[in-house]
């Protein structure tokens, strides 16, 4: 029978063994790591063909995965999106894309886009198609994507001071053509549970939105202070989201809905409160009806005479008779109940029609 070397017998084995199984379990977990990381990488590939099947080329300048050893971290460095053969011809890019998940909870992934962003795109304008292009900066950039293993899943956004200049291209170069900017836009979203067909629950949030020479701007001003809303899209085209480029025509004739079970809008004069339905008309115009609680009455009056859309007298009998009648409904003073409804290119405001609406395609 063999016999142990005299050190070995010196060896104090209660002392070694953890440190065995700690150096052990990290080469295990090392070749775990770097085995997802393969299959990471793979299945960005595989993405990318799959868009190429739906018309979307996907490219970048670099692409780098790291992030040993507690994430799976991906940085793209020069990022694009490209539709060449949509309808309208569109591209967006990223300076830099960062996407990142812990390594042991794959199914929640955090997207960072930090640096500037650009889209270009076209659009019908006297008779031509024009070509514009987006730029967009803004101090947060970011988005989260859960898949729980129910099938669940959840889409959160955040961008804070965000602000985006269009340029209008020609063969005399490039000019200024309007701007926006936002203090804050989030949103969540989620598949909507016992939904026929595609249909999704999203909560919208939005302050201190302005824009200029981005189109017509309404007597209700181009300043947003604060929009909030909780909706509900049933009647999604069939092949949502395969054919993006062609949402807005396909969900009108699809029939698309998107009812808003409660909603806030502080808009210049408009300060109402509510809930409604609204989808696209067959000339891609907003058609619905909305129940609502509007207050600052006269601002609202006052910026309806001063476009010239009522006289001051016809405005105020028109509304009178809804003031008397919400307070006898228990409305609080100073609200007056409202039936907002959009028809036939017109948005009405109780008996008054207040605006045009264009086609949003």
């Amino acid at each position: 029978m063999s016999r142990l070397p005299e050190p070995m017998k010196n060896i104090r084995w209660s002392l070694i063994l953890p440190f065995v199984f700690v150096a052990v379990g990290a080469v295990v977990y090392s070749i775990w790591w770097f085995t997802v990381i393969d299959r990471v990488e793979s299945a960005i590939l595989d993405w990318q063909s799959d868009q190429a099947a739906n018309g979307i080329v996907v490219s970048w300048d670099s692409l780098e995965t790291g992030g040993y050893p507690y994430r799976i971290r991906v940085d793209v460095a020069g990022g694009r999106l490209t539709a060449p053969d949509a309808p309208r011809a569109w591209t967006w890019e990223a300076d830099s894309v960062s996407a990142q998940t812990l390594a042991y909870k794959l199914n929640h992934v955090i997207v960072d886009i930090p640096g500037a962003q650009r889209l270009h795109y076209s659009e019908p304008r006297d008779g031509a198609e024009r070509q514009y292009t987006l730029n967009l900066t803004s101090e947060v950039f970011w988005a989260s994507y859960v898949d729980e293993s129910s099938g669940e899943q959840r889409l959160s956004a955040d961008i804070q001071n965000l602000a985006v200049s269009r340029a209008q291209h020609s063969d005399t170069g490039s000019v200024l053509a309007g701007g926006a900017a936002a203090g804050r836009l989030q949103l969540h979203g989620k598949p909507a549970p016992e939904a026929a067909g595609a249909a999704f629950d999203i909560a919208l949030r939005g302050q201190d939105i302005s824009w200029t020479d981005l189109g017509e701007t309404t007597w209700a001003g181009s300043d947003i202070t604060h929009l909030e809303a909780q909706t509900r899209v049933t009647d999604l085209p069939a092949d949502f989201p395969n054919d993006l480029a062609t949402l807005l025509p396909d969900a009108a004739a699809n029939g698309t809905k998107l009812a808003i079970s409660e909603f806030a809008l502080e808009w210049g004069p408009l300060e109402m409160t509510g809930q409604g339905e609204v989808k696209l008309d067959s000339l891609g115009r907003p058609e619905g009806r909305f129940r609502t609680s509007v207050g600052n009455l006269d601002g609202l009056i006052d910026a309806l005479v001063s476009a010239g859309i009522v006289s001051q007298q016809s405005a105020r009998l028109a509304f009178a008779g809804m003031v008397a009648l919400s307070s006898m409904q228990g409305e609080e003073t100073g609200r007056v109940r409202l039936p907002v409804a959009m028809k036939d290119g017109v948005l009405f405001l109780g008996p008054i029609a207040a605006a045009r609406l264009e086609p949003l395609y």
